[in-house]
């Protein structure tokens, strides 16, 4: 169970904050986004371990796996790394633990249209033993936000007048509103959603130029 939450999107430590253009070359676990994804044009996305290569989850009947560069890409076109840039390097640090416990379940399996699904026992927040199905864009969202590191968050009322609110997908009273396939941003999430495609509004990823 996590011991603290906060309401905020970000929280200034006094550790390292990485700027959002020198983020990939400081630290890694920086989402890496391509197209060809199983709706194309809402991308596809996996979380870098600097040395080692991409955790990914590429489709049904698949598992999260740590793929070399070359797996990742599968001769898509690469659109870019992103990254919160209030991130800090112990941040990072957690979230890629957390992508290896993942990779290390066997039981979280694919789906396509909602990003996680979870066992009905879960407390108030869903443990990596407790998801049993999630999207590509799922592994970088629930390894940032499972660590206080926002990623999303849905519109308070619904429109692009609306405030992001709510993005804990670790949180089970948050987790459905994640769970809205689409392009728009303000209440559907995708890799091109995640990565800032329909709007800087809605996400805190920002390109780092790697």
């Amino acid at each position: 169970m996590k011991s603290f939450k906060t309401l905020l999107v970000v929280a200034v430590t006094s550790a390292t904050v990485l700027s959002a253009t020198t983020a990939s070359a400081a630290v890694d676990a920086d989402g890496r986004y391509r197209d060809g994804a199983e709706v194309n044009y809402l991308n596809h996305a996996g979380l870098r371990k600097a040395g080692a290569g991409i955790y990914e989850i590429k489709g049904y009947n698949e598992t999260i796996q740590l793929s070399t560069w070359d797996s990742f890409i599968a001769g898509n076109n690469y659109i870019g790394s992103f990254w919160n840039p209030n991130g800090t390097e112990s941040k990072a640090s957690s979230i890629l633990n957390t992508a290896a416990a993942m990779d290390a379940d066997p039981g979280i399996t694919y789906t396509l249209y909602d990003m996680l699904n979870y066992e009905s026992t879960a407390g108030t927040y869903i443990t990596v033993d407790e998801i049993t199905d999630i999207r590509c864009d799922g592994v970088v969202e629930y390894a940032y936000e499972w660590n206080n590191v926002w990623v999303w968050g849905r519109s308070s009322d619904g429109t692009t007048s609306g405030t992001p609110q709510h993005h804990d997908i670790s949180l089970t009273s948050y987790t459905s509103e994640h769970n809205n396939l689409g392009g728009t941003g303000t209440i559907e999430l995708s890799p091109y959603v995640q990565r800032g495609g329909s709007g800087l509004k809605w996400t805190t990823m920002r390109e780092t130029g790697i």
